[in-house]
């Protein structure tokens, strides 16, 4: 007795066949395609750059994919610096391009752990190398990868520090000061000032307090100084603050407070530095 086949299950068979066939000439019109349309500086201070890397990913299948995830590696002087690993989850339509946004961390401090003088540097580039996953009919798991170089300013803070006090007016009961205030900018670009806020010790005793009057800027790889004048009350202070008025000595000093700080870059312009530094300085 021959077995009976329908000529419904010839037709499935025929279709399946002739389908796995031809499957490796249509393969491309499902596999979606990447690239990177733009790189995005978002955030940047003189301690990291914030940058977002937007991808455009089409899908040229009638039905919509989501994507398996995302992994991202950025080098800079051939070491690994920042990796990482976004999640699923993005639903990528059909027939149609989605943007993939890539956010990306980049902390100063690191550079100063790669060999030689990068840290030192005004500017670096930077090499990004991502994936993109998706899991595809048929073909299964599938990754599309996407590249990008380029280059970042490199902010450093300035160093203050109180350079020298000089009397000016001395007697029993009072005696003029004056502060001179040290910035060093280490920048390739100028630095704008304002908004100077302190309290200043001197030998463990408060010489004075308030705000003070700055230099507009300061140019690249420059120094500028500024001075702040002091009123001491002798009579409050006591004897000690003026036998050292009279002497020509070095003393320690603790200078605490803030200044603002004005960059020119586009997300650096209100940057407010706080002061607390100590050192030791001249007394003429």
């Amino acid at each position: 007795m021959r077995p009976f086949i329908s000529i419904e299950l010839i037709i499935l068979l025929t279709l399946l066949i002739t389908g796995c066939a031809n499957i490796d000439k249509h393969i491309d019109t499902i596999k979606p395609t990447a690239r990177l349309v733009g790189t995005r500086l978002t955030n940047i201070n003189f301690e990291q750059a914030d940058l977002v890397f937007d991808v455009a990913v089409k899908n040229k299948n009638p039905f919509s994919l989501r994507m398996a995830g995302l992994d991202y590696e950025l080098r800079v002087a051939d070491q690994s610096l920042v990796s990482g690993v976004m999640a699923q989850g993005l639903k990528l339509k059909k027939s149609s391009t989605s943007k993939v946004s890539l956010p990306v961390t980049l902390k100063f401090d690191d550079l100063k752990k790669l060999p030689g003088k990068l840290w030192e540097s005004d500017q670096f580039a930077y090499q990004l190398a991502s994936s993109i996953h998706l899991d595809l009919p048929v073909i299964g798991k599938y990754s599309i990868p996407f590249s990008r170089k380029g280059e970042l300013p490199v902010p450093k803070i300035p160093s203050v520090n109180l350079k020298k006090l000089k009397v000016n007016k001395l007697n029993l009961t009072s005696a003029d000061v004056v502060a001179s205030i040290e910035v060093d900018n280490p920048n390739a670009f100028k630095l704008g000032l304002k908004n100077f806020n302190y309290k200043l010790n001197v030998n463990q005793q408060t010489w004075g307090e308030g705000t003070g009057s700055t230099p507009n800027s300061i140019p690249q790889k420059s120094k500028g100084t500024f001075n702040i004048p002091l009123k001491l009350n002798l009579l409050t202070m006591g004897k000690s603050v003026y036998q050292l008025l009279n002497g020509d000595r070095r003393l320690s000093y603790q200078l605490s407070g803030g200044i603002t700080l004005d960059t020119g870059l586009t997300f650096l312009r209100a940057y407010k530095m706080p002061l607390n530094i100590s050192g030791s300085t001249t007394l003429k």
